[in-house]
């Protein structure tokens, strides 16, 4: 059996939480098929005085195989591995987070309870072109979704080429955030007309700055442009590698948009 399973592949189903014993029972059911304790022991090489407490977890705990009740001796089957693997990761998924909310309960006020000081990179991205091709590598990067608040029509006319073909390639979980006085523009409406075919639009009040969240908060970036800086006539853009960034960003565009009205044009 030992020649017929390649070695990588044991070595993958140790790091997914299986013992060497458990290995051999279970790659010995797959190869040869169903079998009683004793000719598993003889096959597998696992000692027949270790075989039942194995079994019992393999069958009972680990859910990777099954036992036959009604003969005599029990026989033992083994799932199949995407079945099993299937069962392997929802346990450990319950297990992280049975165990990731008690750390989390615990330790949360106990860090929280110290002045500790964090260090994170901010980043500032200055000028118009720099924001701009910043902001059209995160619409090209988009997998899922793409979310766009803005206050300024100028990033919609440059983006809208890469927003079509982003929507081309199945990105369609896409939403626009506008200020409301921005529909009393009449080259503002002309470019909307043409972003209500490719996505959501919503308007609100005091909508500010610019800001692009793609895949739901994977990354985020913030653009403040030259109205915000009328002496320096200069646009800046801002992100951190802070991990928090991009769904904090993500969530406060989803309260925006929530609470926004759909525009109708």
């Amino acid at each position: 059996m030992s020649k017929e399973i390649p070695e990588n592949v044991k070595e993958s189903l140790r790091s997914i939480g299986l013992t060497d014993y458990e290995i051999s029972i279970y790659l010995t059911l797959i190869s040869k098929g169903p079998m009683d304790a004793r000719e598993l022991s003889e096959a597998s090489g696992v000692p027949y005085s270790r075989i039942y407490n194995i079994l019992t977890q393999l069958e009972k705990e680990k859910l990777w195989i099954i036992k036959e009740e009604a003969s005599r001796p029990s026989r033992y089957f083994a799932k199949s591995p995407d079945e099993a693997l299937i069962i392997a990761k929802k346990q450990f998924n319950d297990n992280f987070d049975d165990h990731s909310n008690k750390i989390i309960h615990s330790l949360t006020p106990i860090y929280q309870s110290h002045d500790t000081p964090i260090k994170i990179a901010l980043y500032v991205h200055r000028g118009r072109d720099v924001c701009i091709n910043r902001a059209l590598a995160l619409l090209n990067l988009a997998k899922t979704s793409v979310y766009i608040v803005t206050t300024d029509q100028e990033f919609l006319d440059v983006f809208y080429d890469d927003i079509k073909k982003a929507r081309a390639r199945g990105v369609t979980n896409l939403k626009l955030l506008i200020e409301d006085k921005a529909l009393q523009d009449e080259k503002f409406r002309k470019t909307l007309e043409q972003y209500k075919e490719l996505c959501e639009i919503r308007s609100r009040d005091q909508v500010f700055g610019s800001a692009i969240v793609m895949d739901e908060g994977e990354d985020a970036f913030i653009i403040l442009s030259k109205g915000f800086f009328p002496k320096k006539m200069s646009y800046f853009g801002i992100v951190t590698d802070h991990i928090a960034f991009g769904p904090s960003a993500n969530y406060y565009f989803s309260y925006l948009y929530k609470t926004a009205k759909e525009v109708n044009l």
